[in-house]
């Protein structure tokens, strides 16, 4: 029997778990479909950011940053547990970087206006040096300080789809939308292959929307087969992984200017340092992208350019890399130099497309998405309602860490513990309880060892040889709560090992 939607969202990513949420708290009965696993593409692989875009700045997209800015503090607001403020230190190299950037962040913080975070400082060479002691004295004159954010990634869309729950909506991972379905010309539903059951589905709905990311074009292309689609841009940037050790600051680093015209973040993340990212083009867009030796390279010489520890690869805990979906300009060459502005396509046939954006302003694009739906239909205009929106788990006062990203639903965790009477870790060099991959199979639709260990939580992330090392206890952990034999835990980990490698960093031969 076919179940019926007002509206269904493909893609469980940042894009479509923003638009997902829009919907169900504007009453539509909402059916949201992912391919493989919630955020298993660019949502989780970004640099970590939340933030209005200071960048933007110099190419005088005055209401793109705005727009940023906005979104930012309803991000931090709305989600506390997976989002803080965070500060950000420019080193200045000298008098003309020092007039430039005084003149941008002065322009960040008025743009920001009530919904500021934090006032921007200046700061003088000794005073640069006092608050970042890693940096290399030689490169700077003195440097600023200014805010914007940073968070979770994949544990606030675990959030947006418990949210998203809550308000009335269907999430479902693993299921591949294979066919559109169309009546007199309209698209009216979808053919579907769910993935854990070997079987295929079909669902109807009124309207159904294409939130794929770097896939967009691939979704069209089913949608419209007379047709090739050229909406999205696909850039790839690759982040590094040490240990905070190596660069030991309260401060996140922003290098101004790197050699292919962007900026260079030093981030601390879950008590390690991210940096990145790199800025390429990639004409195939993938799930699970490559660092390429080039950009490895790339981040270790400006990391050591200016810090006083010198880094290498023996040092690098994980790589990461994800592909941006950049809405495509006519001519673009430079994929570093194309705006992070959202677009809504529409095919003839009628199905929603929205491209481009960034983490920062999901919700926008939730918002934009679903007003546009409304708009084009007829239909009675309702109001938006998801900028003052407490996600799963709000609270102002989150557990200590490593618990503090489930919320409120640490006392989850907590009474696991008690039941398993488990309180172990995974790895004394991880901060997760095994406690943790009970829960997570149990109520946030983890059904393998990658959902685990990449997304649920972030140990790949953290120390990937780690990762490798435990896959073991995970598989059978989670094989013993969903009651699945040795072959299923072979094949898990045989999967695993192949994922994972993509994280790992070899040692070059001279």
């Amino acid at each position: 029997m076919t179940q019926h939607f007002d509206i269904i969202i493909i893609g469980g990513g940042a894009t479509g778990l923003g638009c997902a949420v829009e919907a169900a708290s504007r009453g539509y009965k909402t059916l949201l479909l992912e391919a493989q696993d919630y955020g298993s593409g660019t949502s989780s692989k970004s640099t970590k950011l939340v933030h209005g875009g200071i960048r933007y700045l110099a190419n005088l997209d005055f209401a793109l940053v705005k727009e940023g800015l906005e979104e930012r503090y309803y991000f931090l607001q709305n989600a506390p547990h997976l989002a803080t403020r965070q500060s950000y230190l420019i080193p200045l190299q000298n008098l003309s970087e020092k007039f430039k950037y005084w003149l941008g962040i002065k322009l960040y913080d008025f743009l920001a206006g009530e919904r500021t975070v934090g006032f921007s400082r200046f700061l003088s060479k000794a005073a640069t040096l006092q608050e970042a002691q890693d940096l290399n004295a030689r490169k700077i004159t003195g440097g600023a300080i200014y805010f914007d954010g940073k968070f979770d990634d994949t544990r606030m869309l675990i959030s947006l789809v418990k949210t998203f729950e809550q308000l009335g909506g269907t999430a479902l991972n693993y299921h591949q939308v294979t066919e559109f379905i169309e009546q007199n010309g309209k698209i009216s539903g979808v053919q579907v292959y769910d993935q854990l059951k070997q079987s295929n589905i079909e669902f109807s709905a009124k309207f159904v929307i294409n939130a794929t990311g770097t896939f967009s074009d691939n979704l069209m292309d089913l949608a419209e087969p007379t047709k090739t689609h050229h909406a999205v841009a696909a850039a790839q940037g690759t982040h590094l992984v040490f240990d905070k050790a190596i660069f030991d600051s309260p401060h996140a680093i922003l290098v101004p200017e790197t050699s292919d015209g962007r900026v260079l973040f030093i981030l601390p993340w879950h008590d390690k340092i991210v940096v990145g990212t790199t800025d390429i083009k990639v004409d195939t867009p993938s799930l699970a992208p490559q660092a390429q030796p080039e950009e490895i390279d790339f981040i270790l010489a400006t990391l050591n350019a200016y810090g006083t520890q010198q880094v290498t690869r023996k040092d690098i805990r994980a790589v990461f890399c994800g592909q941006r979906p950049l809405v495509k300009p006519a001519n673009a060459k430079n994929t570093a130099k194309i705006s992070r502005k959202h677009e809504i396509i529409e095919t003839q046939n009628g199905l929603i497309t929205m491209v481009g954006g960034k983490w920062t302003i999901y919700r926008r694009m939730g918002q934009d998405t679903i007003n546009y739906l409304e708009k084009t239909r007829g239909l009675t205009p309702t109001k938006s309602n998801t900028a003052n929106l407490h996600l799963f788990g709000y609270t102002t006062t989150p557990e200590a860490y490593p618990l503090s990203s489930y919320g409120t639903e640490v006392t989850q965790i907590k009474l696991i513990q008690q039941e398993l009477n488990n309180y172990e870790l995974l790895h004394p060099q991880l901060p997760y309880f095994q406690a943790e991959v009970i829960y997570q199979v149990r109520h946030e639709h983890a059904r393998n060892i990658e959902d685990v260990l990449l997304r649920r939580t972030r140990a790949i992330y953290l120390d990937a040889r780690v990762a490798i090392e435990i896959a073991p206890l995970v598989a059978q952990l989670m094989a013993n709560e969903l009651n699945f034999d040795r072959k299923w835990q072979e094949q898990q980990l045989a999967s695993f090992k192949l994922a994972a490698s993509k994280f790992l960093v070899t040692t070059k031969t001279n």
